[in-house]
């Protein structure tokens, strides 16, 4: 691609977030796809998109999120989570990565779009108080990225979205509790085997932030559950009494 495409692109994608932008702040438009809006309230949403922002209230498991079927089916254990366990006590999440849900986050994590902020912070404390992830715990401590993905992508989307838990449980926010040793591939189109290659060895947990202490860990996404189990080993080695886990969104059947 020649330089000139490539910054013409940019400012494409950059005009885009401020005219979303605009609209969200005009009041009478959806805040997620900005479609007008008759007599609503600022930060309201359409029908379409305030039915794939709904919370999952049932048919998944508990320890992992895997959701079934129908959200009709009771909440119980899948097979894997039933025969092996997860390293974490208890898991949190809002819902599935899906629909409109799944538009704001990739909205707001690669294309920089905070005007979705706001809404994706509802969502991530509204999954704590479902299910009771970092009750009592002592610090909030988000997946950390390695330092040149900060620079390249200039925040951490899980570190932003966890920022009102602390006030909310009581405790205090570690952003440095956990750190990447490497620079790992990027997760998005590994498979399960290939993510556990990759993660292996990346993280480390700083023992003198998390020794004794009970830790609520955070995430945007839940896919395989590799980056949350190679997180909480690590806290745990280091003397962390306790880890829960509290994602925003799962993505189904991975």
């Amino acid at each position: 691609m020649s330089p000139g495409r490539d910054i013409a692109q940019r400012l494409w994608r950059g005009s885009g977030r401020i005219l979303r932008g605009a609209l969200r702040q005009a009041g009478t438009r959806c805040m997620v796809c900005g479609r007008a809006l008759r007599g609503a309230l600022p930060d309201a949403c359409c029908p379409d998109c305030a039915r794939g922002l709904r919370p999952r209230f049932g048919g998944y498991c508990p320890l992992c999120g895997e959701p079934y079927a129908s959200q009709d089916e009771p909440v119980s254990l899948c097979g894997p989570c039933r025969l092996g366990g997860k390293p974490w006590g208890c898991f949190g999440m809002y819902a599935e990565y899906s629909g409109a849900l799944r538009g704001a986050i990739v909205a707001f994590k690669y294309r920089a779009d905070f005007g979705y902020l706001r809404l994706l912070r509802s969502c991530l404390l509204r999954g704590q108080e479902l299910h009771g992830s970092g009750t009592g715990c002592g610090i909030v401590v988000p997946v950390p990225l390695h330092s040149r993905r900060l620079r390249q992508r200039g925040f951490n989307q899980s570190l932003e979205l966890c920022r009102p838990l602390p006030s909310r449980l009581g405790a205090e926010l570690r952003p440095r509790a956990l750190s990447r040793l490497r620079d790992t591939a990027s997760q998005s189109g590994l498979d399960r085997t290939q993510r556990r290659r990759n993660m292996r060895g990346s993280i480390r947990a700083d023992p003198a932030l998390v020794r004794s202490r009970k830790v609520l860990l955070v995430d945007d996404v839940y896919t395989t559950g590799i980056t949350a189990k190679v997180c909480t080993s690590a806290l745990l080695r280091a003397g962390a009494s306790r880890v829960d886990l509290l994602v925003l969104a799962r993505v189904p059947g991975s």
